[in-house]
């Protein structure tokens, strides 16, 4: 059981480096090409765990290789628009302009079903609205409403809008957080005088956040009997 337990250990610590490795995609977002090294390393992973017997180098060392082969395509596809459109394929229409296009759809073997659940999902639950739709490289689909279905914004208007910046995290769990982004960086005096301005008690927030202008949104945290 012991020996089990620190192949496990081992096993998960490293494909998840592995995983890091390999980008920070989510599963829905993965090209062709990651989504198979993604399979591939799961499987080889828990060869290990079903059989004691054998080494962990067997399995080590195919995820290496695995991640290896994943860094190298992806490198040569920065470099190479048609090694690139090889590997994951290209945008395709399936509207343009407000036309379907069937044949399209047909080598993409999507149904005009699949199609109107993918657009609801994109909060357009009328076809008519569309303008262009692209299926993506990943197979996901993405929207351009027609324009006078699309949402009215402060340009259209002519307003004159202020700029108020990425909120950053700052308290949250009831622990300051000093560095939410890497280029982003807040002193623990700062958010003593944000905690100040908003009243509270540090360990009785869920999440504070601030923005450039100095706007603040809170979440205290729920009092659990």
């Amino acid at each position: 059981m012991t020996i089990n337990f620190i192949r496990a250990i081992i096993l998960y610590i490293f494909v998840i480096i592995a995983v890091r490795l390999m980008g920070k995609r989510q599963v829905g977002e993965l090209k062709p090409h990651e989504l198979v090294i993604t399979i591939m390393v799961s499987s080889v992973a828990s060869i290990p765990l079903e059989d004691n017997a054998m080494p962990l180098a067997n399995c080590l060392v195919p995820i290496l290789l695995f991640i290896s082969f994943e860094i190298l395509v992806s490198v040569i596809s920065v470099k190479s628009l048609h090694f690139r459109n090889l590997i994951q394929g290209r945008p395709i229409f399936i509207i343009r302009k407000g036309k379907l296009d069937q044949k399209k759809l047909k080598e993409l073997r999507f149904t005009i079903d699949d199609l109107i659940d993918a657009l609801r999902q994109k909060d357009i639950f009328d076809i008519s609205e569309v303008e262009d739709a692209v299926i993506e490289t990943n197979g996901s689909i993405s929207v351009l409403p027609k324009a006078q279905y699309r949402p009215i914004t402060p340009n259209d208007v002519h307003l004159d809008v202020k700029e108020n910046g990425m909120p950053i995290t700052i308290v949250m769990d009831g622990k300051p957080v000093e560095e939410y982004f890497n280029e982003e960086k807040i002193k623990i005096s700062e958010i003593e005088l944000v905690l100040q301005t908003v009243e509270r008690d540090c360990k009785k927030i869920m999440l504070l956040t601030i923005d450039d202008n100095g706007n603040t949104f809170l979440i205290d945290k729920e009092n659990r009997k």
